[in-house]
């Protein structure tokens, strides 16, 4: 798998991963991602803020996920909890999805854990309808914490995840020009 910034040229790809999420939540009761949200235009500007990730697999757009560095406001309002820790700046995971085609072969799990080795940062939240059970599953498996209920788009479970310091990878960005290099000998 490979995992990086989205391009403008996937934004069809991504949404249409969009459209498959939402027969998939439509189908488990869920009235997330039922209306417009998330469209095209919250992927562009996703990309165009460098927040937009891919995961690649056998050369095809797999997953997405928004990365948000800094603070949600209305993350500052949780309630019927609270955060394991009260730092102001941490990650936050948005748009989180996965194609029809790769569903159930743990690519969001993998794709997460890698985004979460790839940060600097030690807090990443995230937050997920309570008929999401997939999410929350996945969410639990990668370590996410349940710390209680934020208001976004009426109510949504909020999880936390304070990273170790194995889960620090050695990833690295590697410039576009610089990808045909790689594994020569010269």
């Amino acid at each position: 798998m490979e995992i990086r910034l989205a391009h403008p040229n996937e934004v069809n790809a991504i949404c249409q991963i969009f459209e498959e999420a939402r027969a998939f939540l439509a189908q488990a009761g869920s009235s997330q991602w039922q209306g417009v949200y998330p469209n095209e235009e919250d992927v562009f500007e996703d990309i165009l803020s460098g927040r937009g990730y891919v995961a690649i697999v056998e050369g095809k757009v797999a997953a997405y996920a928004a990365v948000q560095i800094g603070n949600e406001p209305a993350y500052n309002d949780i309630y019927d909890g609270k955060w394991q820790h009260n730092n102001f700046l941490y990650t936050t995971f948005h748009r989180v999805a996965v194609a029809g085609a790769f569903r159930g072969q743990q690519i969001i799990q993998t794709f997460l854990q890698g985004l979460i080795e790839g940060q600097k940062g030690p807090d990443f939240r995230c937050d997920t309808h309570e008929k999401n059970v997939a999410m929350q599953h996945i969410l639990e498996k990668l370590g996410f914490i349940y710390c209680g209920k934020v208001p976004i788009d009426g109510e949504r479970l909020a999880y936390q995840k304070i990273k170790t310091k194995r889960e620090t990878s050695l990833y690295q960005e590697i410039a576009e020009d610089d990808r045909w290099m790689l594994g020569r000998n010269d």
